[in-house]
C-alpha cells in the first residue's frame, strides 16, 4: 500500500474539500456514517483512492434541486428569514464544509439550517429524531458558524416538512475538532486506521492498487488457510441458496400458472409481465437494425406481510 501525502494546493472547491473533513464526513470519525468509514475517509484525504463524484447521482441532484424550495418552505412555515451564508466554513485546522443556509429566527436570533430529503419508510425508521450522522453535521456547522442553534429540516416523502431543533453543544464540537486534528495527524504520519472487512473491502483493494508479478507465500499461515476455506464455504452456500430459491420459484410458478399475482397466508406474490422493447433504431449506417432489444419477462417477488 502506497502512502500519498494529499495535494491541498489551489483555491477551488475540490481543493477545499480535499483539505478538510467536511460536515457530512465528521460522523465517519465516530463510526456513525452509514456510507463512509474512517478507513475510506483516510484514503480519500491521503489521495490513495478517489473521492466519488456524486454530481451525477440522481438522489444528490434532486436533493440540490429541492434545497432552495425546502428552505423557502421552511421560512414560510416557521418564520425564518434568510441571512448571508458563507459558501465555505472552516476552523483553520482541517474541519470545514458548505452550510446550507444561515437564517434569522424570530425567537432565537441567528442560526443555521441543514436541509435533507428522506423517503417515508426511511424517516419512519429514525424514531424521534434524525440519525447521529445528521446530528453531528449540524453541530459541526453550528460550531463553525458561531451560532447557538441549528435546525435540521427534512422533506419526508416529498410532501411533509419536519423540523428538528438543536442547541449548540460546545463539548460535542470540541470532541469533533479533536478527532479531526488526530485524523489529519494520522494522515501526515501515514498511520492508516484499521479496515472494517464488512464495509471496506472495495476501498482496501483500490488502495492496494494494481497487482505486480510477485507471489505471496502464505504457506504455514493458518489464518489465511481458514479464510480461504471460509470463502469457498460461503460461495458454496450462496450457490446452494440460489438454487433453493430457483426451485421454490419454479414450484410456486407451477401453482400460480398464468395469474399475475397470488395471495397466501403471510405472503403476497407478484408474477406479472413486464413490457418488452423492440430496441432503438440507430445511425444511418445501421438503418433497419435495432439494438438493445429484449423480450418481456415475468417479474417474481415474494414479500412477508407486515
Amino acid at each position: 500500500m502506497t502512502i500519498h501525502q494529499p495535494n491541498l494546493t489551489g483555491d477551488g472547491d475540490d481543493a477545499f474539500r480535499a483539505s478538510v473533513v467536511g460536515g457530512s464526513e465528521v460522523s465517519a470519525l465516530f463510526g456513525a456514517n452509514p456510507w463512509l468509514t474512517e478507513f475510506e475517509l483516510w484514503h480519500r484525504k491521503n489521495g490513495t483512492v478517489a473521492t466519488p463524484d456524486f454530481a451525477h447521482n440522481e438522489r444528490t441532484k434532486w436533493g440540490l434541486r429541492l434545497e432552495p424550495i425546502i428552505i423557502q418552505a421552511a421560512c414560510e412555515e416557521y418564520g425564518y428569514t434568510v441571512a448571508e451564508t458563507p459558501v465555505r466554513l472552516d476552523n483553520g485546522k482541517g474541519l470545514g464544509g458548505h452550510p446550507d443556509q444561515v437564517v434569522m429566527c424570530p425567537r432565537r436570533g441567528r442560526g443555521i439550517l441543514e436541509v435533507k430529503t428522506a423517503d417515508w419508510l426511511v424517516a419512519k425508521g429514525w424514531g424521534d429524531e434524525p440519525p447521529l450522522n445528521y446530528l453531528l453535521q449540524i453541530q459541526t456547522y453550528m460550531g463553525l458558524a458561531g451560532v447557538d442553534w441549528g435546525d435540521v429540516i427534512v422533506l419526508v416523502g416529498g410532501n411533509e416538512l419536519r423540523r428538528f431543533e438543536y442547541e449548540f453543544r460546545p463539548v460535542i464540537f470540541a470532541d469533533i475538532e479533536a478527532r479531526v486534528e488526530r485524523f489529519w495527524q494520522s494522515v501526515r504520519d501515514g498511520e492508516v486506521p484499521p479496515a472494517n472487512p464488512e464495509r471496506d473491502c472495495a476501498t482496501l483493494i483500490d488502495a492496494i492498487g494494481a497487482p505486480n508479478d510477485g507471489l505471496a507465500d502464505l504457506r504455514g499461515d493458518i489464518h489465511a488457510a481458514d479464510l480461504a476455506q471460509d470463502y469457498l464455504d460461503a460461495k458454496a452456500a450462496a450457490k446452494a441458496a440460489e438454487l433453493r430459491a430457483e426451485v421454490a420459484k419454479c414450484e410456486l410458478m407451477l401453482k400460480i400458472g398464468a395469474n399475475g399475482a397470488a395471495l397466501l397466508d403471510g405472503f403476497k406474490i407478484s408474477a406479472n409481465q413486464t413490457k418488452g422493447s423492440s430496441g432503438t433504431l440507430v445511425t444511418q449506417e445501421m438503418v433497419g437494425t435495432y439494438i438493445g432489444a429484449r423480450k418481456g419477462w415475468r417479474r417474481f417477488d415474494v414479500k412477508e406481510k407486515n
